[in-house]
């Protein structure tokens, strides 16, 4: 048995509450004598069904409102009424008794006449100016010590229901049963306590109604819960089918015939469409997945509308990625890649040069920026560094330069032309992701000056993750790592590390830690999504995103000669690879699985082929030091340009995909070329030379070095420093 007054206070209908808990189940809760009630059009009580353990209490609540749908004021006079006090009786405060008030309103008991726990249900209302309520069913039932919901098999395409079943089980309620529902040593009362209350731990995945029904909404798995009162069951997984196909095409496209490439001009825009077709075969069109381009410096996406924002390559992806698709799989599904060119030459920039070498004591390092809108083209204010820069990347709009200096990570301000420091790690900048939402350090990569790691103790050496959005860093004691690679959406990095370890990056899950052996030196990832690439001292590596299982040796890529550096291109599935005399193209044909089937980490790789093209530089042996891959790599305005800076050699060399390679000659005094970037068009790189310590403009279109930048850049003995750190802004 429980007291009335022990929850008294949580009900107040009337300007004051009526001393005790005492009252018949019609005695009412009167308003001031100085009011007069407003006419009560319609009287509403809550909650609209009650489960209560005999002798415990619950409060309900009745409400009323006038004629014309506004509150009545002042508050009406609420009586109460049950349709079986012997099951369940209310109070005058509106407190409902599992059983029998006492005479006072104090004591409920929740026990029959022989000692037995009261069940069974009845009927309340309340009722306010001759006015009743709808009927509230009150199931009175034994303590419910454990709630199991039965399993269900399988997945559930999108819009489809499924309904579930629970069962309250007793250890109090006798006899016991051993149906299954309940332990042997409990009975399934599930019959005398009404309504479940149903959750589900994500309703993205899919929603359960008041009855049990679950509704799917988009990939992923959800937990179902059944509550009554304080006691829930376990969770029960729920499995809305995962996409096996993603097809992206445009909007509007005929049946059969989706368009899955365009070329538009800077501003022309595009809708764009993602069907999948499910693990049970099942068709959904504009289906729950996120459309995503891998290149927002060139497209950018808002819903389902693209819109052009600069001349080059994007691919245009669509993706099954948590948490808004797949939660609580965490195995990213890829569409194909939609090959997006845009129209166009490059508009006008800002190219920013530094050198890596620390100037002479008492004098603060600097950075040139070099404005392409003026003319002539000269070297601009110098802007202080916090320290000497061993990197330079941008970030995909081009708003923010993340470099590594000896002070530590530092932000380039590319509108107001200023540097600040935002965290003292000393380390180079790995990568940036495409979303601009994780910058990746190392301080185990080389320093580009000295050619060794800027931390050569392997114990000290760490690996960090720096989020702009928070100013946040996380480190990490893992040694080795020298390149990196983000997926186009942004959710995985894949980190080659020179101990033979690829370590994996990802917002939504625990760092991990791969060994494939060998030494690793850098990494790429295909355009549409699925395949990270990793050079690795015995060739080339391959990694399935959706599982981060090396794939067999025998499906990798050709190669012609030793591996030495990789890229990727924007808007088509191509790795590029630069070997010891130019460099390979390797053209991927992905082939998404066929349903039915179960996306599991053990059936999640699609399928692959490549195709390879070796372009000959015709220079002999040759180290490189840099490559550049154009966003837009199967073609553009003057066709795409792979750019390759080798070591000791005073020449860019240029290989052009279906065509042959080149090299450009600098000017005399040059020595090699060190740094540098390309503009969005794929036409126009600026390089960083040593020996004539100038920053070059080198046109794509006809082989030439067409403008020299001159820097002065001083060593700490006073000697000149070669521009060695050059990035071009990408807007």
């Amino acid at each position: 048995m429980q007291s009335c007054a022990v929850k008294i206070g949580v009900v107040v209908l009337a300007a004051a509450l009526m001393s005790g808990c005492g009252g018949g189940s019609t005695t009412s809760i009167t308003p001031p004598s100085n009011q007069s009630a407003a006419t009560v059009g319609q009287v509403t009580l809550t909650p609209s069904s009650i489960s209560i353990v005999a002798g415990e209490v619950t409060q309900v609540t009745p409400s009323a409102v006038n004629l014309t749908g506004g509150p009545v004021s002042p508050l009406p006079t609420f009586t109460f009424n049950s349709s079986n006090t012997s099951i369940t009786s209310v109070s005058p405060g509106g407190q409902v008794c599992g059983g029998v008030w006492d005479a006072l309103f104090i004591v409920c008991n929740g026990n029959d006449a022989s000692g037995n726990p009261i069940v069974g249900a009845a009927l309340i209302t309340s009722s306010a100016e001759g006015v009743s309520s709808a009927p509230v069913q009150v199931s009175v039932h034994p303590s419910v010590t454990s709630i199991t919901v039965d399993p269900v098999a399988g997945c559930f395409s999108v819009k489809q229901t499924h309904q579930f079943t629970a069962h309250a089980c007793s250890t109090s309620a006798m006899p016991h049963d051993t149906t299954g529902a309940c332990a042997p040593n409990a009975k399934d009362i599930s019959s005398q306590i009404g309504t479940f209350t149903w959750t589900q731990t994500s309703a993205g995945v899919a929603t359960v109604d008041t009855n049990g029904v679950a509704t799917s909404v988009a990939p992923g798995v959800t937990g179902v819960i059944a509550s009554v009162g304080t006691v829930a069951s376990p969770f029960t997984n729920f499995r809305s089918c995962m996409p096996v196909v993603i097809r992206l095409h445009l909007n509007g496209d005929p049946a059969g015939q989706p368009t899955t490439s365009s070329s538009i001009a800077v501003a022309a825009t595009l809708t764009m469409q993602a069907d999948m077709v499910d693990e049970n075969n099942v068709t959904t069109n504009s289906a729950p997945v996120s459309i995503i381009s891998n290149n927002t410096e060139i497209a950018q996406l808002t819903g389902v509308t693209l819109t052009a924002e600069s001349p080059g390559g994007a691919g245009i992806l669509a993706a099954c990625i948590p948490p808004t698709c797949g939660t609580g799989l965490n195995t990213p599904v890829y569409s194909n890649v939609f090959n997006l060119t845009v129209s166009g030459t490059s508009p006008v920039t800002t190219i920013y040069a530094t050198t890596s070498f620390s100037p002479p004591s008492g004098t603060t390092p600097t950075m040139i920026p070099i404005d392409t809108s003026v003319s002539p083209i000269v070297a601009g204010t110098a802007i202080d560094l916090p320290g000497a820069a061993n990197s330079l990347v941008f970030n995909a709009l081009g708003t923010t330069g993340y470099m590594g200096t000896t002070a530590g990570l530092a932000a380039l301000d590319t509108t107001s032309n200023s540097v600040s420091l935002l965290d003292p790690f000393v380390g180079k900048v790995l990568a940036v992701a495409p979303d601009g939402s994780t910058v990746i350090l190392s301080n185990a990569a080389n320093d580009p000056g000295t050619g060794t790691p800027i931390e050569p103790v392997g114990p000290s050496q760490r690996l960090v993750i720096f989020s702009p959005s928070s100013n946040t860093v996380q480190s990490f004691v893992l040694p080795g790592a020298v390149a990196a690679a983000f997926t186009g959406d942004s959710f995985k990095a894949y980190i080659a590390a020179n101990n033979g370890n690829v370590y994996v990056f990802s917002p939504q899950e625990t760092l991990q830690t791969l060994t494939i052996g060998g030494t690793n030196f850098d990494a790429a990832t295909v355009a549409s999504g699925p395949f990270a690439y990793i050079a690795n001292s015995s060739g080339l590596d391959v990694l399935s995103v959706c599982n981060n299982v090396q794939q067999p040796i025998a499906n990798n890529p050709p190669l012609t000669s030793t591996l030495q550096l990789l890229g990727s291109t924007g808007n088509a599935d191509i790795i590029v690879a630069a070997n010891q005399t130019g460099v390979d193209i390797e053209t991927a044909t992905i082939t998404q699985l066929t349903p039915p089937t179960t996306i599991d980490p053990s059936t999640c790789p699609p399928n692959v082929t490549y195709k390879d093209q070796f372009i000959d530089f015709a220079q002999g042996p040759f180290v490189a030091r840099q490559l550049m891959v154009p966003t837009n790599g199967t073609g553009g305005t003057n066709g795409s340009h792979i750019v390759v800076l080798p070591e000791g050699i005073n020449k860019v060399l240029v290989a052009v995909p279906g065509s042959s390679g080149a090299a450009i000659t600098l000017p005399t005094g040059a020595t090699e070329p060190l740094s540098g970037g390309m503009t969005l068009d794929g036409n126009t790189v600026w390089v960083g030379v040593g020996g004539t310590n100038t920053v070059d403009e080198i046109n794509l279109t006809n082989n030439a070095d067409v403008l020299q930048i001159s820097t002065s850049f001083t060593k700490t003995d006073g000697t000149p420093a070669p521009p060695n750190v050059v990035g071009v802004k990408p807007h």
